[in-house]
């Protein structure tokens, strides 16, 4: 197909997008849209506040947060300076996120409200941490978000990266042991990009309106906001996976993509409000994770009336591996 130039770095296809999309809906997050052009804008805002806190290019950089607007800004401000990006699970518990820390060696760490006790109570075990700031309404002792942005130049810091460097690291559990961390370059995430656009991002476009709502710490969360932003979708963004809050979403926002957990499908056709709910805008139910019963599957073609996709992959492959398109869900 190759709707998009083939690029080095993930933020040459980013300013690609933006040239190209300005204007157009980037995201919205609790009824607050943000255009494309915005977006940049406040990620040059984030990527001069990080260098301001002296994190050199290949250094990480952490949030553990849910997923918000302000999270995608500090993904691509990261983008913008050549720093990695270090997605926590806000499930682990206390010593598991001082692990993930020191291990990914991040030097300027990002909290979520919900995460404040928890990281007060463990932060003097972070051996690298240069600064805490709080997303949300802020903290007694760390600058909050907002303000913290907004101190820092809308200049690009005009910095090119490589196609070898790390972009993403990601935390992933394997079989024994300790969570273990997985670096994604530039060279890894452009080149899943072709193998979305042959499977089920054929049918995305620009203006698409597509529904974030798995967590940005997992492979299958960062994968759909980079690519809703490289396809120029219109990106509806939600903390958590609130089965009510989808229904109406849906419904209000006239989603037309999203991917979603098997146990997330099953929670929304259980759902009472799913009876009344106008699923005519959805297009297309990318799902993976985990399997899914042939009942539960059955139930949401039935109900959604939409295209499933779905996923196999690994993080260590850049959440890409193989997938079932929808002519392989003919219940005949």
């Amino acid at each position: 197909m190759n709707r998009f130039p083939l690029k080095e770095t993930v933020l040459e296809t980013f300013q690609w997008r933006i040239a190209r999309s300005s204007d157009a809906v980037a995201f919205k997050f609790n009824d607050r849209e943000m255009t494309y052009r915005e977006y940049d804008l406040q990620a040059n805002r984030v990527a001069n506040g990080i260098i301001t806190a002296g994190c050199a290019p290949n250094s990480r950089i952490a949030v553990l947060a849910k997923n918000s607007v302000m999270y995608a800004e500090i993904l691509f401000g990261s983008l913008k300076s050549r720093t990695a990006l270090v997605g926590l699970n806000w499930r682990l518990a206390g010593p598991e996120v001082v692990f993930v820390l020191n291990d990914s060696q991040s030097e300027l760490l990002f909290v979520g409200p919900d995460f404040y006790e928890l990281v007060d109570s463990v932060k003097h075990d972070f051996t690298h941490v240069k600064q805490i700031v709080a997303i949300g309404d802020g903290h007694a002792k760390w600058q909050g978000y907002e303000s913290w942005r907004n101190s820092f130049d809308y200049m690009d810091p005009g910095l090119k990266g490589r196609g070898d460097d790390d972009v993403i690291q990601l935390y992933t559990s394997g079989t024994t042991g300790l969570p273990k961390g997985v670096r994604l370059t530039n060279k890894n995430i452009n080149a899943s990009t072709p193998m979305v656009e042959e499977t089920w991002g054929k049918d995305w476009h620009e203006n698409s309106v597509n529904f974030i709502l798995s967590p940005l710490f997992h492979v299958a969360g960062s994968n759909i906001v980079l690519m809703g932003v490289v396809f120029g979708c219109k990106n509806i963004v939600i903390s958590e996976p609130d089965p009510g809050t989808i229904l109406r979403l849906i419904d209000k926002e006239k989603i037309e993509t999203a991917f979603m957990v098997p146990a997330l499908i099953q929670f929304l056709l259980n759902h009472p409000d799913a009876k009344t709910t106008d699923f005519s805008s959805l297009r297309q139910i990318v799902y993976g994770a985990s399997p899914i019963s042939e009942d539960t599957l059955l139930r949401a073609i039935e109900m959604m009336g939409c295209e499933f996709w779905q996923v196999y992959g690994l993080t260590e492959t850049s959440g890409i591996g193989t997938t079932l398109a929808p002519e392989h869900h003919d219940p005949s």
